[in-house]
């Protein structure tokens, strides 16, 4: 039975956004921590370019946590927090991991005994350039709306090491087809949404498909 967020106490914290990182990290590290209680939360992220993107991530959260409770896997509560800043433009002036922190710095307040932050981070993110310094910031907008210091929260990596082929091997098929990673979802059919094929976040995908043909499932 999946845990209750207001009758149980978290070890951890990890977003989720229904996309093929975070999901790996959220597998990853329930897999690794059977002991251990872990509160999961997804921000609805509503601005002027979310259009059909914020639904699409939430019917794949939605079936990444069903197979994850059902495949044994229920050392979770999950909570989903809407935060609505189109007012700032179109183009929001702030990166999607500084809104998440934000949001995570809420919910670790209200559920002080949290200790750990799963970042989704992938190797390839740190070849990006500013990356580094980008992180550098969300660390420090977590830190001062927390008030905990780096040793009362640990900000932990457990993709750091891994490409994003490393990645998709990393999920087993049926939950990988679950994830959703397009920023700018198409419906390509009633009731159906298909990727864009243009966004930064499906050109990845499509090259490590590409260069890797036949290994992965169609659809993701």
């Amino acid at each position: 039975m999946k845990l209750d967020y207001h009758q149980d106490d978290f070890f951890g914290i990890i977003p989720l956004s229904g996309g093929i990182d975070s999901t790996a990290a959220l597998y990853s590290t329930l897999k690794s921590n059977p002991d251990k209680n872990f509160l999961v939360f997804r921000i609805d992220m509503v601005h002027g370019t979310s259009g059909h993107r914020t639904t699409r991530e939430a019917m794949a959260t939605e079936q990444i946590l069903g197979w994850l409770s059902k495949n044994g896997l229920e050392n979770f509560a999950f909570r989903e927090l809407r935060i609505d800043y189109s007012s700032l433009g179109m183009t929001p002036p702030v990166w999607d991991s500084e809104v998440v922190n934000f949001a995570a710095s809420l919910v670790i307040q209200a559920k002080p005994t949290i200790q750990v932050f799963i970042e989704g981070a992938i190797k390839d993110d740190y070849a990006e350039l500013g990356f580094e310094d980008r992180l550098t910031k969300i660390e420090k907008i977590l830190r001062l709306h927390t008030g905990k210091s780096a040793s009362e929260l640990e900000i932990q990596f457990p993709l750091k090491e891994k490409s994003k082929v490393e990645v998709m091997r990393s999920i087993p098929e049926d939950l990988l087809k679950l994830t959703w990673s397009c920023r700018y979802p198409k419906i390509v059919a009633p009731w159906q949404f298909g990727r864009c094929h243009e966004c930064p976040q499906c050109k990845v995908i499509d090259k490590v498909i590409e260069l890797n043909p036949n290994e992965f499932p169609t659809g993701i």
